[in-house]
């Protein structure tokens, strides 16, 4: 058995090193596909409240979507239905003129969406444990009927995601894990013109505990060869990313505190990390906070305020700042909300924004467990 423990680990890190760091190479050079940020957002709300660290962290129904290797980390099954909101951002970029001075040159304007999860894992002994996701995120007003009159009763852009994982728990404390997702995503360009596209996407994940308190992890994400849309000019690539965690767990009398740090190499455009932490008083009120630094690159739409038209635009994003959240526990169920900084564009040289509107993001989660709460490592 230990050989085979061994051969696994050497075998999901060969995995991982290949496609998160020599594959990601190509997929840098590329235009991101929208699919690739409502796959990267598929977080609890505890995950939130502690500034989206996970790697170490997530465990059972929680650890779909992020990182699989915790999903064989509960003795029982859970079920759990994540909502957060995206409120309507608004900023105004100003530029100098011919005196020096700044004034508004473009405006963006990023509309209001919500991502819906519902996650379930259950175990199966010796066998490890299997989970079962689904994931749909819509942005904009729901459309019922179109300028002449036909029927569409859909969002201008959504995606949906539907996923299966596997996690399994070696000997010394070691666990690995799996998720696969069937994408399908529609988006729409600068005039208006809806393209829909097709996809998968793979999470690999392994996680070691340290003695009985400490846990590291490091997690391959959006393992995928891209979309597949009709039209060649829309992006359809995306970003493999590797993220290593670590996790630290202790105990006095009824108080359970727990902390976690993840970092995002490589940092091409600045420190990418999620640092958190949750207090838990008898397993039945918690309270967390953290601190993320996020970049992303976008491609969309800006507003050019001297022309009055739009034009395309590849821009990077940054969400920085202080996260909240908390938790209740009613019997076998659980309630956990959080708040968290909004990605807003990010100034070049010589340039000025200002975010006129929605810099708060919320997320709801109610779950429920079948088994007595039990520590994370």
């Amino acid at each position: 058995m230990k050989y085979v423990r061994n051969y696994a680990t050497s075998t999901l890190f060969c995995l991982i090193v290949y496609f998160s760091v020599l594959s990601s190479i190509a997929a840098a050079a590329s235009t991101t596909a929208a699919a690739d940020g409502f796959l990267k957002r598929l977080l609890s709300a505890e995950q939130h409240g502690m500034g989206g660290s996970f790697v170490g962290t997530s465990r059972g129904a929680n650890a779909l979507g992020s990182n699989p290797a915790g999903i064989s980390a509960i003795a029982g099954n859970r079920f759990v239905i994540h909502a957060t909101r995206f409120p309507r951002t608004i900023a105004l970029l100003s530029k100098p003129n011919h005196n020096a001075n700044y004034e508004d040159y473009s405006r963006y304007e990023q509309r209001a969406y919500g991502i819906e999860t519902l996650n379930y894992a259950f175990p199966m002994g010796k066998f490890g444990a299997f989970g079962l996701g689904l994931a749909f995120e819509q942005t904009g007003p729901f459309r019922r009927v179109d300028d002449s009159g036909r029927a569409l009763n859909s969002f201008p852009q959504n995606n949906l995601a539907i996923g299966f994982s596997y996690g399994l728990k070696l000997l010394g404390g070691t666990r690995v894990g799996v998720d696969a997702k069937w994408l399908r995503s529609k988006v729409s360009d600068v005039d208006g013109m809806e393209h829909l596209g097709h996809g998968y996407a793979y999470n690999v994940g392994m996680s070691q505990r340290i003695g009985d308190r400490t846990l590291v992890g490091v997690v391959a994400r959006n393992l995928s060869n891209g979309l597949s849309f009709s039209d060649p000019s829309v992006p359809d690539a995306m970003a493999r990313a590797i993220v290593a965690g670590i996790a630290h767990q202790y105990a006095i009398s009824d108080v359970t505190l727990l902390v976690g740090l993840d970092v995002h190499p490589p940092f091409r455009d600045g420190i990418r990390a999620n640092i958190g932490g949750e207090v838990w008083y008898r397993h039945r009120v918690g309270a967390r906070i953290g601190y993320l630094r996020h970049t992303e690159k976008r491609y969309g739409q800006v507003f050019l305020l001297e022309d009055g038209a739009f034009e395309a635009e590849e821009r990077l994003w940054k969400a920085e700042g202080f996260c909240f959240g908390l938790g209740v526990r009613f019997g076998s169920l659980i309630l956990n909300v959080a708040y968290t900084p909004q990605f807003g564009p990010v100034a070049s040289e010589n340039e000025r924004i200002h975010i006129v509107q929605g810099e708060t993001v919320y997320t709801f989660s109610i779950g429920r467990t079948f088994i007595k709460p039990m520590l994370l490592l």
